[in-house]
């Protein structure tokens, strides 16, 4: 029977395989070039991102929406050189077999530090921001009974169905509207949930234009009222990246 000192020295290799963290996931081919000039001068409108399992695809892009997509973050989260928000980019690139979002935008976050030599930092700043926290009497949605990830759909007549959803991805939902402040999930529910939100009974003339402080208070009156949501507008840490170093031409590899 070995001594407990040579058992030890036999354990400590294999402790040290154990311990190795899991290498990245990284893109089999990718493909960074300048934009040819598509979008010059028209606008963030024109960008383009789609992806499914195994593909990714970001069209006439800015190093500061591509790393904000790659880190999770509005254009608000990212900060650094001006030429981050006017320089554009195309990037294709294709993963070795299906891969969920979440790898999808750790190996663009890889690929982003590889050919642009990305050297940042994480920050965080106080500023105005909308807050969801569960309103008094409790939420009045249910957690998804199924699997997968989440699907969000516009329905016939303002209704919104969701399905299998976070509270972040919600929050990343409301953000999407024209909201003048991030928007920040506080609600301390972990799960994935199924709800729909119908905005028909807030809007008095349909036919009439809504102002962008319209949209606002009905949405947050309908999270409120149909969801058990409080939306409150407070000051709240956000978490950022900076851009302390980034190449403006790609390597190609």
């Amino acid at each position: 029977m070995p001594s407990v000192c040579r058992l030890s020295l036999l354990l400590v290799p294999l402790c040290g395989v154990l311990a190795q963290p899991a290498a990245p996931p990284v893109f089999d081919v990718a493909s960074v070039k300048v934009n040819a000039g598509s979008g010059e001068g028209r606008g963030p409108g024109r960008q383009k991102i789609t992806f499914d399992p195994v593909s990714l695809s970001m069209t006439n892009i800015t190093l500061k929406a591509a790393m904000g997509w790659a880190y999770h973050m509005f254009p608000y989260q990212v900060g650094g050189p001006g030429w981050l928000d006017t320089e554009r980019y195309d990037i294709v690139a294709k993963a070795g077999s299906a891969a969920s979002e979440a790898d999808m935008r750790r190996m663009l976050q890889g690929l982003l530090t590889e050919r642009f030599q990305v050297a940042m930092h994480r920050e965080t700043k106080e500023m105005a921001a909308f807050v969801v926290t569960v309103a008094k009497g409790g939420v009045k949605f249910q957690e998804s009974q199924e699997a997968g990830e989440s699907d969000i759909k516009p329905g016939a007549n303002m209704v919104l169905n969701v399905k299998r959803t976070t509270m972040a991805q919600l929050a990343d939902l409301i953000a999407s509207f024209p909201m003048p402040y991030p928007v920040v999930d506080e609600t301390g529910l972990k799960g994935r949930y199924d709800f729909s939100v119908n905005l028909v009974p807030y809007v008095s003339d349909a036919s009439k234009p809504q102002g962008v402080e319209d949209v606002i208070q009905i949405l947050i009156q309908a999270l409120h009222e149909q969801l058990g949501l409080k939306v409150d507008q407070r000051k709240t840490p956000i978490e950022m990246i900076v851009i302390d170093h980034a190449e403006k031409a790609p390597t190609q590899n």
